[in-house]
């Protein structure tokens, strides 16, 4: 879970040509070929760039703008180069929807893709309501994302992640979790009771919860108190690894190991810097920024020729996966629209309608749109750290939370 105060598959089979076409879309050749120089098709993105502590949000802008010069630079779409706007709303509420009316009244843009303005969706969902205008992806830990008939996730939200803990914990054959949460932001305490909530319906027994404030000196006691109530898999609801550090080694010195949840976009290089995080888990919808599965190829190609994004060092590195998830969310709707010129966003609207477990050539668990109110993003990838090093768990699968 992503906790910023901004906020920050059975494919559908057809014939072989339809299939390579919809390839291509997804997944194009390494080979750059002549820039296109037909219409553009205008999309937007709105993003908390510059606002204090926004560096997690960095890598999601990146990304998208990556996105975009790579399908450029292999012919865009149908022939169509794709031009990106994005907008800085600096953290900033009205700036956020001023943006997005600008982009929809003046720009003109038929969909928005891979918004990292987090919680600052809530100023325009609304609008973007009215003018059926459709967000494909970003930072989706707002409940928008479950129900708004505008907003397509590319992986876990709120609700979903959270169950993913639940449903890997009893993969693993775990009866006891607990929660340690922030306690400056109220979406920390709120995860906290949707974890129990979850876990009784699931039959676990949530045996601990508590917040804490990110600059406590020393947790030892709420240690002392999950070690106690038994807790074997112990979720960390808070903003940064500088924390989550100080949390892990206070445990250690009290000699009490549980295995760590990491949640959401939370995970990065900074819970590589204690042994006391081996064994920790983090749930993602896409493959991991690390994965070298096929799949990925073009992700790290691009990442490598159009980013100054460090992967060893990038805070919330997550969210450059989730950002080109979400490129390639828009390339496989236009796809599926069967638009062939410059589309509409009808055409996207449509395309999006039949997503019918599309996993996007294996970079997503498969999603479901085809009710916009209850939209599928069930299954995740599983990252494990072990001896202070990223690892893919449950050999690199997918597992799906229960339907």
């Amino acid at each position: 879970m992503h906790v910023s105060g901004r906020y920050q598959v059975a494919r559908i089979s057809v014939a072989l040509t339809m299939t390579l076409a919809i390839a291509w879309a997804i997944a194009p050749s390494a080979q750059a070929v002549a820039s296109p120089s037909a219409a553009p098709i205008v999309i937007g993105n709105v993003g908390s760039y510059s606002a204090a502590g926004a560096a997690g949000n960095l890598p999601g802008g990146q990304a998208i703008e990556a996105w975009s010069k790579w399908v450029n630079a292999h012919g865009g779409i149908n022939g169509h180069p794709i031009k990106l706007i994005e907008k800085n709303d600096q953290g900033n509420q009205a700036l956020a929807v001023s943006d997005v009316e600008q982009l929809v009244q003046q720009d003109h843009v038929i969909a928005f893709v891979a918004n990292q303005d987090g919680s600052l969706i809530t100023g325009y969902t609304s609008y973007l309501d009215q003018q059926d205008i459709p967000v494909l992806g970003g930072s989706i830990y707002t409940l928008d994302w479950n129900s708004n008939p505008m907003f397509f996730p590319q992986g876990l939200t709120a609700i979903s992640g959270e169950q993913a803990a639940i449903t890997y914990a009893k993969k693993i054959g775990v009866k006891r979790i607990g929660s340690l949460a922030c306690s400056e932001l109220a979406q920390c305490s709120e995860a906290n009771s949707l974890l129990k909530g979850l876990a009784q319906t699931a039959g676990l027994d949530d045996t601990y919860q508590a917040v804490a404030s990110s600059t406590a000196p020393d947790y030892t006691a709420n240690c002392l108190a999950a070690q106690a109530a038994g807790v074997q898999l112990f979720e960390l609801l808070i903003e940064t690894s500088t924390e989550g550090v100080t949390i892990a080694q206070d445990c250690a010195r009290q000699n009490y190991h549980p295995d760590w949840v990491i949640p959401g976009e939370a995970m990065g290089p900074g819970y590589l810097t204690t042994a006391s995080f081996d064994n920790a888990y983090n749930f993602s919808g896409t493959q991991p920024w690390y994965s070298t599965v096929p799949v990925t190829a073009d992700f790290h190609a691009a990442m490598k020729k159009y980013t100054t994004i460090n992967f060893k060092t990038q805070q919330e590195p997550l969210l450059a996966p989730d950002a080109w998830a979400s490129g390639l969310m828009f390339q496989e709707a236009v796809q599926l629209s069967g638009a062939k010129g410059v589309p509409t966003t009808a055409d996207i609207l449509a395309g999006l309608a039949r997503f019918k477990n599309q996993d996007l050539g294996g970079f997503t668990g498969p999603l479901t749109f085809a009710n916009p109110k209850a939209k599928i993003a069930n299954c995740f990838y599983v990252t494990q750290i072990k001896k202070q090093k990223f690892v893919e768990g449950n050999n690199g699968k997918f597992v799906c939370n229960p339907s």
